[in-house]
């Protein structure tokens, strides 16, 4: 795994957008969608929609590494980061709250614009989720998820963060430290999947945290390490078939944060996927964009229980807006990727002066030590 061969993390990463879409249109028939083929087979430890976004998270680690590492610069990274993720989600919560909502909310528009819990939802942007709209609700009358896919971003930006403080103390280059804190984390996460009692002494968003950096780390980890990790078509059947082995068994926590990544960095790396390479990279539009399209559609069409007709028409409406959201906002954003890096340079340049500047306390004690040493 010497070099980022092939176009297939689009690929990778679209096919996985799609599972999430798939995975959230089985509530249109069965009531609880975690109760999905995939949990049955693996013993009740993962679902097909966590399935998607822990391949995600790995190869996000395997993906943003090179640039930090390369460069050194702590800047230029979380400017490219925010410039992926932050465009696509302003417009998707900014359309959601006041053009959805006002359509399928079941007060007046005066009492809907007039409602704090309209504005407040405008705290997804930041990633801190807000799931309701005022008189958004099911047929039942309870309230109902928006967008039920925007939790994850909160997480992933929390590796980014962790990712650029490593970056920022050099510790990229430590690679044997890296690996031995991600076997820690790797042992925690072990131990909430197979000890109930240890899972239940912790914080649900830590345990969540740890359940999705695993994967993250071991994509950073598959890139430190490529030059010692084989690119093997016989490695990837042999964690393929592990996997398929331990699932059933009980071994999902000890097996999948491992061979998991390895794989989609298989796939992602290999010819094959990308024989067609994609011109446009769909997979962040479809995933944020299919869950209020669901909505709007299961309550335009409430007694449509038939759950793959549905989602074959939620896909279509998506990718249509997913298209639009690359053509119209992502890529455009991400063109100015190197305007925005400058910009924030200019901003951050008295900071970083400031940091390099030694008070007198540090300058008396730097020449306390060449006079002790001369």
């Amino acid at each position: 795994m010497t070099s980022l061969r092939g176009p297939g993390f689009d690929h990778v990463r679209l096919v996985a957008a799609v599972i999430v879409l798939l995975h959230h249109c089985r509530g249109l028939q069965y009531p609880d969608i975690r109760d999905d083929p995939l949990l049955h087979y693996s013993a009740g430890y993962m679902d097909f929609g966590r399935f998607a976004v822990v391949i995600f998270f790995a190869i996000s680690g395997f993906l943003v590494t090179p640039g930090l590492l390369r460069t050194a610069n702590v800047v230029d990274y979380a400017v490219h980061r925010s410039v992926r993720i932050f465009p696509g989600l302003i417009v998707n919560v900014v359309l959601t709250m006041l053009v959805l909502g006002p359509i399928l909310t079941t007060y007046s528009l005066v009492s809907y614009f007039r409602d704090p819990q309209t504005y407040l939802y405008a705290k997804n942007i930041l990633t801190l989720v807000v799931n309701n709209l005022p008189g958004v609700v099911a047929t039942d009358g309870n309230p109902v998820s928006i967008n039920g896919a925007l939790w994850t971003l909160h997480f992933e930006v929390l590796c980014y963060i962790l990712l650029g403080l490593l970056g920022a103390f050099g510790l990229l280059s430590r690679r044997n430290l890296l690996l031995a804190s991600w076997c820690a984390s790797y042992a925690i996460y072990v131990a909430i999947g197979m000890i109930p009692p240890f899972a239940a002494a912790l914080s649900d968003r830590f345990s969540t945290f740890v359940s999705l950096f695993v994967y993250f780390g071991c994509g950073v980890l598959l890139y430190l390490f490529r030059a010692r990790i084989p690119f093997s078509p016989v490695l990837a059947c042999a964690a393929l078939a592990l996997l398929l082995g331990a699932l059933p068994l009980g071994g999902g926590p000890v097996v999948m944060p491992i061979c998991l990544p390895y794989l989609m960095m298989f796939c992602g790396l290999s010819v094959l996927p990308g024989k067609v390479p994609l011109k446009h990279d769909l997979s962040y539009g479809v995933y944020l964009i299919h869950a209020p399209i669901l909505l709007a559609f299961s309550l335009i069409f409430p007694n449509m229980h038939i759950w793959w007709i549905g989602a074959a028409i939620v896909f279509l409406v998506t990718l249509v807006l997913a298209y639009a959201s690359w053509i119209f906002v992502e890529g455009p954003a991400l063109s100015k990727k190197k305007v925005a890096s400058n910009w924030a340079h200019r901003c951050t340049k008295p900071i970083m002066a400031l940091l390099r500047t030694r008070t007198p306390a540090q300058t008396a004690a730097t020449e306390r030590i060449g006079n002790l040493q001369s």
